[in-house]
């Protein structure tokens, strides 16, 4: 197919699947991975993306650094430091739980000692942009609670992301392979977006008009690249192996929480709340997933699972966490 007609294709793709998932109420994450899934469905990529497709996957490099810099600009500082301390204490069990967790089960069930470590760094991350959205619909995001699950989950990305590029390293024993120099622009585009965030302001018109050209026109390309890479036949013959994926990833962050109760004075009750609020999986967790295939850690079976134990994460959460808030109006407090 000609390469601007592949380009457009891609494009009004993704924008009509962020645009389902937004009718629909659901996080635009949800709506860019599936795009990108049905793209990259091997019948619609012969048709849609070949002969393009080298091209399709270094836009899906520019679109990771585009998806950083975004995720960052979600994040404010400022609602970081009100919760500061608890904030690192929750960050701290929330990240180290499903990261022993999935190292440990995956050690277990005979995978290798830097697959086992992926796993586990990829389970440990939590997605902000997508905790900010719903607690912004809630108008719950300046609550001390609110604060506590942003802070935490700063946290838990600015320390997977670090212990990643370290584990790459002694992979490939270099950072200058393409797929982590990749990487290291996405963190530094994320730390970008955070000083932004702090210097410019979140809803400058000039922000505000750079997030809608990136989110159209190079964001998608990512979950493209995502989506050629994932495997559906893979995940239809290995279900147990997702169902463990899914059911460490919830269960380690909920646990975790959980175990910060002598060293907090949140109830049990909150803490499970910001338990399901640290479950969403996003932006970071899919960019360390993908370059980690890329660079041999996960093969195409863990890889699919690792989507989309993302992808299931980021549709629950919202439900458990309003259904919850619904219940306790004022737990948030």
């Amino acid at each position: 197919m000609n390469m601007l007609i592949t380009l457009i294709i891609c494009v009004l793709v993704s924008f009509l699947f962020t645009l389902l998932a937004k009718k629909l109420r659901l996080s635009a994450v949800i709506g860019l991975i599936v795009g990108g899934v049905v793209l990259g469905y091997p019948v619609i990529k012969n048709i849609v993306l070949e002969p393009n497709t080298g091209l399709v996957l270094s836009l899906a490099d520019i679109g990771l650094v585009a998806l950083m810099f975004l995720a960052g600009l979600e994040i404010s500082w400022r609602e970081f430091c009100e919760e500061e301390k608890k904030a690192a204490v929750v960050s701290v069990f929330a990240a180290v739980t499903p990261f022993l967790l999935g190292f440990a089960a995956f050690m277990a069930m005979g995978f290798s000692f830097l697959t086992s470590l992926t796993i586990g760094i990829s389970m440990s991350i939590t997605a902000e942009a997508t905790n900010a959205s719903m607690l912004l619909e809630l108008k719950k995001l300046k609550t001390r609670i609110g604060s506590l699950m942003m802070g935490a989950g700063i946290i838990d990305d600015v320390m997977g992301m670090a212990l990643f590029v370290l584990v790459s390293y002694f992979f490939t024993k270099t950072f200058v392979t393409e797929e982590i120099v990749v990487l290291l622009g996405a963190i530094l585009a994320f730390f970008i977006g955070i000083s932004a965030h702090k210097v410019i302001g979140r809803k400058t018109q000039a922000i505000s008009c750079l997030e809608k050209i990136l989110l159209l026109f190079l964001v998608p390309f990512f979950f493209i690249g995502m989506g050629i890479h994932f495997s559906l036949q893979s995940i239809s013959m290995n279900i147990l192996l997702l169902i463990v994926v899914i059911a460490i990833a919830i269960a380690g962050k909920i646990l975790g929480t959980l175990l910060t109760k002598p060293f907090t004075k949140l109830s049990l009750r909150q803490l499970y709340l910001v338990g399901w609020g640290m479950n969403s999986r996003g932006a970071v967790e899919l960019a360390i997933a993908f370059t980690a295939f890329r660079v041999g850690l996960l093969d195409t079976n863990i890889y699919s699972s690792m989507v989309v134990m993302a992808l299931v994460t980021t549709l629950v959460f919202p439900f458990f966490v309003k259904g919850i808030i619904r219940k306790y109006p004022d737990i948030m407090e």
